[in-house]
């Protein structure tokens, strides 16, 4: 088995190309925010995905992530109904961070172990159907990668790993 680090995330979870992932666009307000993610783990997603358009309306690129966190925050910190018309550019974690399929897993987890979320994006330039050359456009999201799908890999592994003495102060 090759170093676990060294694994690429399209070997290591492939499943997560063949399930769809959740997004919305930066004016989505947070009643629908809450909705997608309220049914979100019976279709194992962690988060949500903001979107951008490019100039054809299309949505390409990941501008910013939306966990539970995000929402419960603001719901506490702003009054209610109020907070129902926050809209997700208002609070979602612009620090996106995506990475390639063919980034290896450490990539992956230096996204979540930086921005202290373990959820990151899977992007991939967008081809030209007709000419079989990349597109100038830019890279578009194919996936999402949560740190759950990454964990039967490690666990394969058998690892071993010692307790740090400041996690038991």
């Amino acid at each position: 088995m090759k170093h676990i680090p060294d694994i690429q995330i399209k070997n290591a979870a492939p499943h997560i190309f063949r399930r769809p992932f959740l997004f919305v666009e930066p004016n989505t307000r947070l009643l629908q925010i809450a909705t997608f993610l309220a049914i979100g783990s019976q279709i194992y997603v962690d988060g949500l995905v903001v979107m951008s358009d490019n100039d054809k309306g299309q949505r390409t690129r990941p501008i910013g992530r939306i966990s539970s966190k995000h929402i419960i925050s603001n719901i506490l910190e702003s009054n209610y109904p109020d907070c129902l018309d926050t809209k997700a550019l208002q609070i979602m974690d612009s620090t996106v961070g995506a990475l390639e399929m063919d980034s290896t897993l450490t990539s992956a987890l230096e996204i979540f172990d930086k921005t202290r979320f373990a959820f990151v994006p899977i992007v991939a330039n967008r081809g030209n159907e007709r000419s079989g050359e990349i597109d100038s456009s830019p890279m578009v999201m194919i996936a999402a990668l949560a740190i759950r799908d990454i964990l039967p890999v490690i666990a394969k592994a058998n690892l071993s790993i010692p307790i740090k003495k400041s996690l038991l102060d």
